[in-house]
């Protein structure tokens, strides 16, 4: 049935999951502003949940709901780059790279000795580690190959990954407005312990729109650590590699994008209304993404994880978010 949907459309494959992806975003806009104080970010992320464990959602919108993680994101991303200038990314990243460094360093290392003091496999602790202290699910299928996960495995990680995502995204805005955080204080701690780019990027924007910024800044910095984390692993855990090639399909290339547009806009070659629409367009699509996002929360696989992985991911996820916030008040 659904392979003759794709015959019979003249549509790319991924359109099926990028349209109910904007409907639940412009719903959820529409809600945003009537309730500003919850967001249209996470009434996205909301419905998304609800349709997910509601309503049997057809393989079909399966690659727009991935498109919109994969490649939506990383525009909305160099997008958002318009809003920032050279010399703020410089002045972020100098104030956040040692925040980063200590919190990849502890997080990865706490949560594999916590995983196998719970008698968590190792392969899984790592990738339970590395995706909650550096990039979330990129890392994991950047990494999964060389700690030699198997396929449950990696699904455990990245179900756990996403879980504690929803959690960071509803916390995090109330824990900073309890501490009376500054916007750029808001989005280092964003930026350095929320998982993922997509979800430490509106968590950020949840706060505000210079936390947004900084939030993005901060976290393609510790994006970038994935490739020293990768080179090392083989030598920790004396394995092989599956090749130079890993390393360049995980390299985030997209960060180069992001900085040539904050060069333009920091040189003023790019016009004010242009400007406009480029962050306008940003917003809506973090709006989708989390919408996506949601749309991949399967609680039946959450409560399938057991106690132990779960427990070995929040107690990531405390490691990094504590370690951070202790570093930058």
């Amino acid at each position: 049935m659904q392979h003759d949907l794709h015959k019979r459309s003249f549509l790319p494959r991924e359109a099926w999951g990028i349209i109910i992806i904007v409907l639940i975003s412009l719903l959820s806009k529409g809600l945003g502003s009537l309730f500003p104080l919850v967001g249209s970010m996470l009434f996205a992320i909301l419905i998304g949940v609800l349709l997910q464990n509601t309503v049997s959602i057809p393989s079909t919108f399966n690659p727009g709901i991935h498109f919109t993680l994969k490649t939506l994101l990383k525009v909305a991303i160099v997008f958002l780059g318009v809003g920032l200038s050279l010399f703020d990314i410089l002045h972020i990243g100098q104030r956040a790279l040692w925040v980063i460094f200590l919190s990849v360093s502890l997080g990865i290392t706490v949560t594999y000795f916590v995983g196998k003091w719970l008698g968590v496999d190792r392969r899984l602790s790592l990738l339970i580690g590395i995706g909650t202290s550096i990039c979330g699910a990129t890392a994991i299928s950047a990494v999964k190959g060389i700690v030699g996960a198997r396929e449950n495995e990696t699904a455990y990680a990245l179900s756990t990954i996403v879980f504690f995502n929803l959690i960071a995204f509803i916390t995090y805005p109330f824990i900073g407005h309890l501490l009376n955080m500054t916007e750029l204080s808001f989005g280092i701690w964003a930026g350095t312990s929320v998982h993922d780019t997509s979800s430490a990027v509106a968590v950020g924007y949840a706060f505000g729109d210079e936390a947004g910024d900084v939030a993005t800044t901060v976290k393609l910095a510790r994006t970038l650590f994935l490739i020293p984390v990768m080179f090392c692993l083989p030598f920790i855990l004396r394995s092989g590699t599956e090749g130079e090639s890993q390393y360049l399909k995980a390299f985030p290339w997209f960060v180069f994008l992001f900085l040539g547009v904050s060069v333009l806009h920091t040189i003023g070659w790019i016009p004010v209304m242009i400007e406009t629409y480029m962050k306008t367009i940003s917003k809506f699509l973090i709006i989708m993404v989390m919408a996506a996002v949601g749309l991949q929360v399967r609680i039946r696989d959450l409560v399938r994880l057991g106690f132990k992985p779960i427990l070995t991911g929040l107690i990531a996820s405390l490691t990094c978010a504590v370690i951070s916030l202790y570093l930058i008040l």
